[in-house]
């Protein structure tokens, strides 16, 4: 009984690990450099919203900030990046360079951001980036069910 409930246990375990580990994966933020912002406080008319031209204008981010949202963030799916998380108008955006290739980034309002390089783009959300800046967090886990 004690090894059959140790075995399941091990399972669930297991099972959990492996759903956080695979949002962690990111073989372009994890080597990103010099990061440069090319506009911020910016608003675009992609979603229907309350949000207005100048209620962007104070969404801006430093350097720093941007590094830590990609540092801080977990990986998202393309779908949970497109249909399930919230999506804002505002947003800063710039590039990057990663080892002699540059690259581009973009992160909005409601946490969501997105790194493309060599025809390759990677999604992300940041939950535990704590700029008041960012709407209130709903984190992939809570789109889940997990959290």
């Amino acid at each position: 009984m004690v090894k059959l409930w140790f075995t399941a246990f091990s399972a669930v375990l297991i099972s959990c690990s492996a759903h956080n580990t695979d949002h962690k994966k990111s073989p372009i933020k994890s080597r990103m450099a010099k990061v440069k912002i090319e506009k911020n406080g910016v608003y675009q008319e992609n979603i229907s919203s309350d949000e207005t031209e100048e209620s962007c204008t104070d969404f801006v981010l430093s350097e720093t900030e941007v590094a830590t949202f990609f540092s801080t963030s977990r990986t998202a799916t393309d779908r949970e990046y497109s249909h399930d998380l919230m999506a804002s108008n505002c947003s800063a955006s710039g590039s990057f360079v990663l080892e002699g290739t540059q690259g581009t980034w973009k992160i909005d309002r409601a946490r969501r951001g997105f790194l493309s390089l060599a025809g390759k783009t990677e999604y992300y959300y940041c939950s535990e980036c704590d700029s008041t800046l960012y709407y209130e967090p709903c984190d992939i886990d809570c789109i889940h069910g997990d959290g």
